[in-house]
């Protein structure tokens, strides 16, 4: 079974996924190496934070118990506490754990999970609530008015995911109060050429449109239906090719300026719906890219929905972070998101040699097992302190980019 080779494949899946040596680095380029070996270590601390996640119902001590669980050799550790372990986390900052994300994040789906050549990708953003504490309330804010908010405050998340594999291949986090499309601008340098990107009418852009587009990137955009009017000609599969010009009105950063762009058209109905659905995109050639399928392939911008409900709903397990600081929240979503491509790493792993899909298999299950490898013995473990030569990765990974010290 599938769960079979999930759980032999899975010894040590933190250690797979962000291997000592990759910490290490992505550490010392963040600043954070110690100058004094200190029990709870950079190195130690990037793998507590990521445990926290794994086990998101526990306590401090009880996730270092977990942990002590699975490498015998940390139980002679003494005077550790819930204190000391604040102050590490506050030591190694939230930049490292971003820059580790963004070192492990890469596509997960195969050449045959492609559209015609082209990786299908979504963006979209989502909210997490995040404790009650006055940091957290002045950097992130809470929904209602300034004299009456209400609820907790929320960090905004906006993501670009494979839809294939629902890998995570970059975020950015901002607060409530911010719109997705300023939170979502610093993404763009990690779409490039050979994508095809999906996106609901919230994030429209002009002037996005025309950066994305000089990055190679194709576009499969829902509009409002006001937009895009301009009919220039009418393909024989009903789309058209229109000129959509940039409102004069605008208050987005660059929209007023940007030049019009030559888009085509896909105007369809759901089934049961009475509103006409508006689709634009850079793909002009209806014989090479027919309607019918992009508009088929448009659903798929959902799957990102999926993986929000993957991360919030299944690992996350609780409502609301954890993390009393907004350093600390940033940490702990990064973190989040590391055990999320990690489980889907494994997963899209074992599914190929099981000749599946990643997404035929239960993620919950998979984290299950992810979860079980962090308690299970194993031998070498990159939590003691003592230095050791660290394994190579499995695959080459990307150099992360060097980070200033954390905000």
């Amino acid at each position: 079974m599938l769960i079979s080779r999930l759980e032999r494949l899975g010894l040590g899946v933190l250690t797979r996924s962000c291997p000592p040596d990759l910490v290490d680095r992505v550490v010392g380029d963040a600043g954070r190496s110690e100058r004094r070996r200190r029990l709870l270590s950079a190195r130690f601390t990037v793998y507590f934070v990521l445990a926290m996640c794994l086990f998101p119902q526990a306590d401090y001590l009880e996730v270092l118990r977990l942990v002590k669980t699975g490498d015998p050799g940390l139980r002679s550790w003494t005077g550790v506490n819930k204190s000391s372990l604040t102050r590490a986390r506050q030591r190694l900052g939230w930049a490292v754990m971003r820059d580790l994300f963004r070192a492990v994040a890469r596509p997960l789906g195969g050449s045959g999970e492609l559209f015609r050549g082209l990786r299908v990708l979504a963006l979209d953003g989502t909210l997490l609530a995040v404790p009650d504490s006055a940091g957290n309330n002045d950097a992130f804010g809470k929904s209602g008015s300034e004299r009456s908010p209400m609820g907790y405050p929320q960090a905004r998340v906006v993501a670009v995911a494979e839809c294939s594999s629902h890998a995570v291949l970059d975020a950015v986090i901002g607060g409530f109060k911010e719109s997705e499309r300023i939170v979502s601008d610093t993404l763009e340098a990690h779409i490039g050429a050979g994508t095809l990107l999906l996106a609901d009418r919230g994030l429209w852009g002009l002037a996005r449109w025309h950066r994305l587009r000089e990055r190679g990137t194709h576009l499969l955009w829902r509009i409002e239906r006001r937009k895009a009017r301009r009919v220039q000609d009418v393909l024989p599969d009903g789309s058209y090719l229109a000129r959509i010009e940039a409102n004069k009105h605008s208050k987005a950063a660059g929209t007023a300026k940007a030049p019009p762009a030559l888009v085509r058209v896909i105007d369809y109905r759901i089934d049961g719906q009475p509103d006409i659905v508006r689709l634009i995109t850079s793909l002009t050639d209806h014989e090479k890219y027919p309607a019918t399928e992009l508009a088929a392939l448009y659903a798929r911008r959902w799957e990102i929905e999926l993986v929000f409900d993957e991360i919030k709903t299944h690992q996350r397990g609780r409502p609301v972070l954890r993390s009393q600081t907004p350093d600390g929240v940033r940490q702990e979503i990064y973190a989040h998101l590391i055990v999320h491509h990690a489980t889907r790493d494994l997963l899209d792993e074992a599914a190929r040699l099981h000749s599946s899909t990643a997404e035929r298999t239960s993620f919950t299950r998979a984290l299950h097992v992810v979860r079980r490898t962090v308690i299970s013995p194993s031998g070498f473990s990159p939590l003691r302190p003592q230095t050791r030569p660290a394994p190579r990765t499995h695959r080459d990974r990307p150099q992360p980019p060097a980070s200033s010290s954390a905000s």
